[in-house]
């Protein structure tokens, strides 16, 4: 996989549509496109496919909708849905291709192409498959996120961004200001001071993983260069690292995070976090295709605004997070491939499909889909202003060593002990770097 600065540079075009476009009304609607398939023949064997995803409600219920819409498209194709949320997708996923019971398409999260790829032949190569038009996602794009051993294995579901999800409504009752652009002792002081004022409330919502990126974020802000090498060497030093967990457990002990013994509870599903829905909580660092969930879970009448994430004030890199929301592949077990690219070709393409779907997986990655989405209001202002935003600071591309879930994991497990105050700052420096060396040597034994 090709991993380069320049693989964001065409995002700038389409959100900078999705912009102009913002002003259609909400009551219009977008015709079919010309990519969705011919119907079956009623004579045609009927053909059961499986379609795995994890998300929120919201994702499910606009998944669901467009599996019933392609009924109308392929009347002899049946899929049968397989959703969840994310905590334990991932080792099902891995559980059942290993076990050649995967679905025939499903869902996947970036961190894990790397590994995936490399353990075996799991996925259709897409460049293969005439039913699948690729011309509307682009190439570079696609180079950086999808294509490994030279073959596209997976296609991205849409353009996130990492971001502030705010509670507008909550930070202006609070004086927390909603449209400043933070900086890490910025919002270790705002949120040390509203936990002051009142100790039910907490500035951040988060879980382990999202504590994982922001320091991932800080030692990038730091360095300036990825905080794992494509070479398999660290790209940071002790100090670094001692600095970043540091922050971290003064912001832990001054309740500037809710207690990770509380909010982990709620990992991989922080819109069901009961601080974030009785509104104890200001805003969450999160990707943008998360805000649905987060919003749906809110009265009607609370406002929800997107910014920047944190950015160091000295910082050699932003550090901002934009890649693809998920990425959804077709597998190699599946005794029905052809009609399994057909729905895949539909469900990224054809514009009914992007006006049902909408923005629960962030920005439409095709242009066409996107147009057609925000023509039909179904793209959230604040999901495309946190696009634009991210966009706008894009910081250095993750390579796939840096994504690979085994590094991540080392990163989640002494987060999880700094944020307990079982290790310190200093002891957490010298563990990640101890295992971080020799698991990047391990992995790059396997390469």
């Amino acid at each position: 996989m090709k991993q380069t600065q320049r693989g964001v540079r065409w995002l700038a075009v389409a959100v900078l549509l999705t912009s102009l476009l913002s002003g259609c009304s909400k009551d219009n609607t977008a015709a079919s496109g010309s990519n969705t398939p011919a119907g079956s023949d009623a004579s045609a064997k009927q053909t059961t496919l499986r379609f795995s995803w994890w998300g929120g409600e919201d994702r499910h219920a606009a998944t669901l909708a467009a599996i019933e819409a392609y009924k109308q498209v392929e009347p002899n194709v049946t899929i049968e849905a397989e959703y969840q949320g994310f905590d334990g997708y991932e080792q099902k996923i891995k559980t059942q291709l290993a076990g050649k019971t995967s679905a025939d398409i499903m869902q996947l999260d970036l961190p894990w192409l790397q590994e995936l790829s490399r353990k075996g032949d799991f996925f259709v190569n897409l460049k293969d498959q005439p039913a699948f038009d690729a011309s509307g996602l682009d190439q570079e794009f696609l180079n950086n996120y999808s294509v490994y051993n030279d073959k596209l294995i997976a296609v991205p579901t849409g353009v996130n961004a990492y971001c502030l999800i705010i509670n507008k409504t909550l930070a202006d009752q609070l004086g927390v200001p909603a449209d400043t652009e933070w900086d890490w002792d910025t919002l270790y002081e705002a949120g040390k001071k509203l936990h002051e004022q009142d100790s039910s409330k907490y500035l951040l919502l988060t879980d382990h993983a999202a504590i994982r990126q922001d320091m991932v974020t800080m030692l990038k802000q730091r360095t300036g260069s990825q905080w794992v090498k494509e070479d398999y060497s660290l790209g940071f030093t002790r100090e670094d690292a001692a600095a970043s967990f540091d922050w971290l457990l003064k912001a832990m002990e001054a309740g500037v995070y809710q207690p990770l013994g509380e909010s982990d509870l709620f990992f991989g599903k922080i819109d069901q976090n009961p601080k974030w829905i009785n509104q104890d909580i200001v805003m969450a660092p999160s990707m943008s295709s998360i805000l649905l969930s987060l919003k749906n879970v809110l009265p009607a009448d609370v406002e929800i605004t997107t910014g920047l994430p944190i950015i160091a004030k000295d910082a050699k890199d932003s550090g901002v997070l934009v890649r693809p929301s998920q990425l959804l592949a077709v597998s190699n077990d599946s005794k029905h491939q052809e009609e399994a690219v057909k729905f895949l070709n539909w469900f990224m393409n054809d514009k009914e499909a992007a006006v049902i779907l909408g923005d629960v997986r962030s920005v439409p990655p095709v242009k066409s889909s996107q147009e057609a989405a925000v023509a039909a209001g179904k793209i959230d202002a604040a999901i495309t202003h946190a696009v634009e935003l991210g966009l706008s600071r894009a910081g250095i591309v993750d390579n796939s060593v840096a994504n690979n879930s085994e590094v991540q994991k080392i990163m989640d497990d002494i987060v999880q002990k700094v944020s307990y105050g079982k290790s310190t700052p200093e002891q957490a420096a010298d563990e990640l770097i101890a295992n971080l060396t020799s698991k990047l040597a391990e992995l790059k034994g396997r390469s």
